[in-house]
């Protein structure tokens, strides 16, 4: 079950394109024995809810349960997040294409995962695309 649930995460990440790509969120459960099971199942619960409208806001995802946590993502690196700036061993890395990261641990809604996407990850994307345009009238992408 648990390597079907992989591969579904995967067939997620890929569908976003490197051009139209803000970011990547790591999911991590690194110690599922110690949480709780309602946390357990509230973190689940909004990972399945969120990771399927991800590729449509331009974000690639990935889950984690063991180490290392490293991955492909939507911006073409693979990244490996450096255990210990993690300060809970359930959380997200959202990480933009310029490899700055955002660790945050405990289980986030998926209402609180939006607004860091569009606070964290786009706006800062936003801003580049509006830059990289100015005086040309046509948005250009901004060089990873």
């Amino acid at each position: 079950m648990r390597n079907f649930f992989i591969f579904l995460t995967l067939i997620f990440s890929l569908s976003v394109s490197a051009e139209n790509c803000v970011g990547h969120i790591f999911f991590y459960n690194l110690d599922e024995n110690a949480i709780e099971y309602e946390t357990k199942a509230d973190y689940e619960f909004y990972y399945h809810k969120t990771k399927k409208r991800l590729p449509n806001e331009g974000v690639s995802s990935s889950f984690h349960t063991k180490l290392p946590i490293k991955s492909n993502t939507c911006f073409g690196n693979e990244i490996s997040i450096d255990v210990s700036s993690l300060d809970s061993s359930l959380g997200y890395v959202f990480v933009k294409p310029n490899m700055q990261k955002k660790v945050v641990g405990g289980v986030l809604t998926d209402i609180d995962l939006s607004n860091i996407v569009n606070e964290f990850l786009k706006q800062a994307h936003n801003k580049t695309l509006k830059a990289g345009s100015a005086g040309t009238g046509q948005p250009q992408a901004a060089a990873a």
